[in-house]
């Protein structure tokens, strides 16, 4: 087979494993596959060709143990064959087989130090098992075989970033657009270390550069939201987040940034809605789990917000402020007092600095499940007084007692007068009432009616009869 024929079947590999396969990187990390041959040149056994054409037809039916073999064949056949032992990582990384997968990014590395994508894929696999400091070697070595490498400048240039030294970053970002002009993430990360610099000026700059590449992208609407937030301007903040989503629904960062903001002003609506959002794409973050049981709580949804901080609990058994919201959702609002009880023992057992307030909740619930057990105690004996009761009543309605006889009373006697004392003279009976006085006599006319009652009768003697017959002439 001629070089010429080798160089196109590597190509239609890689081409066919890149539709197949899945890669680390995201923006700007270089692609599922080279998207390039061998290098003109380069020299390709024969036998290394067919295996990694044999490699493009399993990865195009999607037998990607079958492709993964073939890719092994490949790069055992010729160890500079970068992009068979690229391909070959990436089919491994998709299987889960991380140890494979970085052997077989390094080996493209080494093979060829300009391939963007083995570099990319390699460094996020070290920085995610934690082997920073092995990421930092191989970008460094990376950049010394090749100087104008721009993917391993901009991956120093992150981890310079999240270790604080925005310095170093920035230098980093230039230093990749000198070499590359059209690089979209460094633009990025650029406008993002002035943002969090708190350089306005240099980040909107740097972000209007990055628009004409990318003309309203979210991430550098992202870094012009920060810089609008340091300025206090909290609607353009709001409103370039809220961008953000539109354009990418599974943007964290802006997603976060709301709800922080919509928690702040009590909006539980909202921040409802932006963490039920953020934990379909990080199930396993407790801290996104315990914020959506505080905005659930404010939401009145008491039952969704338990879940919630048992999720964050159960994705990290020492998140201790989980387990206190717990307690303090149990306590007053499920009037729980015995799981409040639990939780809250449990945050004081996580926590070497609890709040002030903990042991008094946990002394409340304590009391509140004494208070309970006393009142069931009284209601378990009055209901076996009310069944004790039932019972004799039905049994009294079974078998009823005859009446007793009852006894005529005894007529009542007089009480015995009591004798006088000894030496003692009776008491004086009391005198009878007088008679009322007698009626007065009527009193005798006056002497002088008298006198001239006289003087008539001596008149009437002297006067004659009177006749009584008289008659006119």
């Amino acid at each position: 087979m001629t070089r010429r024929g080798t160089q196109l079947i590597a190509l239609l590999a890689v081409a066919l494993v890149g539709s197949a396969c899945e890669t680390t990187g995201g923006s700007g990390a270089g692609g599922g596959s080279v998207g390039t041959g061998p290098a003109t040149g380069t020299k390709t056994t024969e036998d290394a060709a067919i295996a990694f054409a044999r490699a493009a037809d399993r990865a195009k039916s999607n037998d990607l143990g079958g492709a993964a073999d073939a890719f092994r064949a490949a790069a055992q056949a010729d160890p500079k064959l970068a992009v068979a032992s690229h391909d070959l990582g990436v089919i491994a990384e998709k299987q889960g087989n991380t140890d494979e997968a970085v052997r077989a990014y390094r080996a493209a590395v080494d093979a060829d130090a300009t391939i963007d994508a083995s570099v990319n894929n390699l460094g996020l696999l070290l920085e995610r098992g934690g082997q920073t400091e092995s990421a930092k070697a191989l970008y460094l070595d990376v950049i010394d075989r090749n100087p104008e490498a721009v993917s391993a400048r901009i991956r120093m240039a992150r981890l310079a970033r999240a270790e604080g030294d925005a310095k170093t970053a920035a230098r980093l970002c230039r230093e990749a657009l000198q070499y590359d002009a059209t690089s979209l993430t460094a633009y990025r990360l650029l406008a993002r270390v002035y943002a969090e610099e708190k350089k306005p000026q240099l980040a909107r700059l740097i972000a209007q550069r990055g628009f004409k590449l990318s003309p309203d992208d979210p991430e550098l609407n992202f870094a012009l939201a920060i810089v609008a937030k340091n300025e206090k301007d909290v609607a353009t903040a709001r409103a370039l987040w809220t961008k953000v989503v539109e354009k990418d629904p599974a943007h964290v960062e802006s997603r976060v940034e709301l709800a922080e903001l919509a928690l702040a002003n009590r909006d539980w609506k909202t921040a409802t809605a932006q963490l039920q959002a953020l934990v379909q794409v990080e199930p396993k973050n407790a801290n996104l789990h315990n914020s959506l049981g505080l905005a659930l709580k404010g939401h009145g949804k008491f039952e969704e917000a338990r879940a919630s901080y048992q999720r964050a609990l159960d994705a990290d058994d020492a998140f201790a402020n989980a387990a206190l919201n717990l307690g303090i959702l149990e306590l007053r609002h499920l009037q729980n007092p015995a799981a409040a009880q639990q939780a809250l023992e449990r945050y004081l057992a996580k926590t070497s600095s609890p709040i002030k307030e903990a042991d008094e909740l946990l002394n409340e619930a304590k009391m509140l499940i004494q208070s309970q057990s006393e009142e069931k105690r009284m209601l378990e004996e009055a209901k076996k007084a009310e069944e004790e009761a039932a019972r004799q009543a039905a049994e009294e309605a079974k078998n009823p007692k005859p009446p007793e006889p009852t006894e005529a009373a005894p007529p009542a006697e007089a009480p015995p007068a009591e004798a006088a004392p000894a030496g003692e003279a009776p008491p004086a009976e009391a005198a009878p009432a007088e008679p009322p006085p007698a009626e007065a006599a009527p009193a005798e006319p006056p002497k002088k009616k008298k006198k001239k009652s006289k003087e008539k009768a001596k008149d009437k003697d002297k006067a004659p009869d009177k006749d009584d017959n008289f008659y006119k002439d």
